[in-house]
């Protein structure tokens, strides 16, 4: 069974060992004190820029920009980061010259990137409308790290200037390409608008008289109309049975009987008067096609025909018979009543002309309806539409003043990037300790391995662990000049390889570092490699 080793154990161990602690502990502690002198110092220089907010309320002027902080600072970043611009601020300020001449754009781009940063400032914040905490973006740091804290200094407020001009230039930039965007849809819904007012134009020229938006005059017209002709109907009707009556009047009326009373044959004007009280009396039975009345007729233009004769034989005078004045007056207003009549049946052909008309147009106001009302309608919406995208024009007119004026959310810079007098890195105090540290580490481990490696058997514990009892007497070792009673030389050798290993592959990862190439820009270039398998 292996025996379990104590504290007390190792102690012996390092003890007997001490120089194989203490030789390579030492040497690598030099190393390391070496490496935190003389690896050179890198600066950092940074500057402090101040996430402002919104002059002017939202609720009077909205900004176009409606993305976060962070996020337009990381947009802003990567149009920074370019191959492009990267390599005018490294040509501009010599940076890395020799590493310019052995290696391509993209390692020192990679190489720039990793000493350039930016870190956010945040904290605890309300929000307004929820009233609820949360973390929000306050200010962030643009810094970059330099072995030449003047050069570091410069870079930083180069960046810093990028930063501040395009986050004024995406501002105004966006707002100019909103504005110009809803200027644009403006001015397409406005010829769209004015090609339908062509067409609604065209449409009511073509159909004036018939639009839906006429239908109630058309309507109401129509009913007039037909009032008019039912009232010219009835006075029709009256003043025919005024003819009527007058007629059977004259019918009964001898003008001319002498005053004896004899008795004596009826006068054509008398046979005319009965003739025309009769027809008048047949017209309200029949209609103008029944044989009575199409005889009463003839007989009528017979007897006018006959009295006209007479009148002209007379010299247009009447028959002197025939002046009784009450026949003369009942004959007055039967030809009055006969004018009233054709005046009104001329009245009603020009009605019915009229309300044929206003009836086609009632009748075309259906058809037309639904085209007229979906051109309107058209019309209507792309008015809307054309008014709200008018507003939001106004409205980003007013958010691009808002940004050229740098009145919304806005960059400030309340640190700028100053000289450092401190180096960020590297931390040789860190350096030093570590490597103390590691070295104490290597010599205890190399002493533990020797250990491992030599074996046998030592002490008295480990003799009576061995022997299963305890030995009488503990003799210690004896040294005879000119004879080793152990030949360690053999390990001597190995220990040693074992140390110069570690001592040659330090020195040669530092000697590479500083007189062939960068450790970063070789490590760049072997990610690129890999990237590219």
């Amino acid at each position: 069974m292996e025996e379990v080793k104590g504290l007390k154990d190792y102690l012996e161990i390092l003890n007997r060992h001490k120089k194989i602690v203490i030789y390579p502990a030492v040497m690598l502690i030099l190393v390391s004190s070496a490496l935190a002198l003389l690896l050179p110092a890198t600066y950092k220089s940074s500057s402090l820029i101040l996430i402002e907010s919104q002059e002017i309320p939202n609720d009077l002027v909205r900004s176009t920009v409606t993305s976060y902080a962070d996020q337009r600072i990381a947009v802003i970043k990567q149009k920074l980061m370019t191959t492009e611009r990267i390599m005018a601020i490294v040509n501009k300020y010599n940076l890395y010259p020799e590493d310019t001449k052995n290696s391509p754009a993209s390692v020192i781009v990679e190489l720039f990137r990793s000493h350039m940063s930016v870190d956010m400032v945040q904290a605890n914040v309300t929000d307004p409308n929820s009233g609820r905490s949360k973390r929000a973006s306050i200010a962030f740091n643009v810094s970059f790290l330099d072995k030449k804290p003047l050069l570091a200094q410069k870079v930083a407020n180069e960046l810093t200037t990028e930063f501040l001009t395009e986050n004024v230039k995406t501002r105004t930039a966006r707002a100019n390409e909103t504005r110009e965007f809803l200027k644009e849809e403006g001015d397409k819904f406005q010829r769209k608008i004015q090609l339908l007012e062509k067409k609604i134009a065209d449409f009511k020229e073509k159909f004036n008289d018939s639009l839906p938006e006429l239908l109630p005059y058309n309507l109401s017209m129509v009913e007039k109309l037909q009032d008019e002709l039912t009232k010219d109907q009835n006075q029709i009707i009256i003043l025919n049975d005024q003819i009527l009556t007058m007629n059977i009047e004259l019918a009964n009326l001898d003008a001319l009987l002498p005053a004896i009373g004899s008795v004596q044959a009826l006068t054509p004007s008398q046979k005319l008067a009965q003739a025309k009280a009769k027809h008048a009396s047949l017209k309200g039975k029949y209609s103008e096609s029944h044989p009575d009345l199409k005889r009463l007729k003839r007989e009528i233009e017979s007897l006018e025909s006959e009295l006209r004769l007479e009148k002209n034989i007379n010299n247009g005078k009447p028959d002197e018979h025939y002046k009784s004045p009450l026949f003369l007056k009942i004959n007055s207003k039967i030809a009055s009543a006969e004018r009233e009549i054709k005046r009104l049946y001329a009245r009603k052909k020009e009605i019915n002309n009229k309300l044929s008309v206003f009836q086609k147009r009632v009748a075309e106001t259906h058809q037309v309806k639904r085209a007229y009302e979906d051109l309107i309608r058209d019309y209507d919406n792309n008015l809307a539409k054309y008014k709200e995208l008018r507003a939001k024009e106004l409205q980003a007119e007013l958010a691009q003043n808002l940004e050229s004026e740098n009145k919304g959310e806005s960059f400030t810079l309340i640190e700028p990037p100053l000289v450092p007098s401190h180096p960020e890195k590297p931390n040789r105090f860190k350096i030093f300790i570590m490597g103390t540290v590691a070295s104490v580490g290597v010599g205890i481990g190399l002493a533990l391995l020797f250990e491992m490696l030599v074996g046998g058997v030592r002490g008295y514990n480990e003799v009576s662990r061995i022997t299963g009892s305890s030995p009488l007497v503990v003799v210690p070792l004896l040294s005879v000049k000119g004879d080793d009673v152990i030949d360690t030389t053999g390990l001597n050798v190995k220990l040693y390889w074992i140390i110069g290993f570690f001592v040659v592959v330090t020195l040669v990862i530092v000697g590479f570092h500083y007189l062939v190439m960068d450790l970063e820009v070789l490590w760049f270039r072997l990610l690129r490699k890999i990237s590219l398998l």
